[in-house]
């Protein structure tokens, strides 16, 4: 196996691995959605209070920072499955004492 066809190995594997791990954090977003729901719901029935207050705002922080990390994961997908050079030097760089010469 070349020095490319490793790291292009190595690069799709990672692109795998951040696609799961995009895949995961989605199936919490209807757990979000319910709660953030049912606080909605509490404050229109029963009236605002701090406590449905800081409810509504914590699922609202929480959900805002789950669509940035399934963003991030899918961005880095994107980057490790189109690895160009510059990956391939900064994942597997060349030794000192090669000349390049296969």
């Amino acid at each position: 196996m070349s020095r490319k066809e490793a790291v292009l190995l190595v690069s799709r594997a990672l692109a795998i691995i951040q696609f799961v791990t995009a895949v995961l954090d989605a199936t919490y977003l209807p757990e979000w959605f319910v709660s953030l729901h049912r606080h909605e719901r509490l404050i229109a029935t029963v009236g605002i209070s701090e406590t449905h207050e800081f409810g509504r705002s914590y699922d609202q922080v929480g959900i805002a920072f789950l669509f940035g990390r399934i963003a991030i994961l899918l961005t880095l997908t994107l980057v490790f499955w189109n690895c160009g050079p510059w990956f391939e030097r900064a994942l597997l760089p060349k030794r000192e004492n090669e000349d390049g010469s296969a």
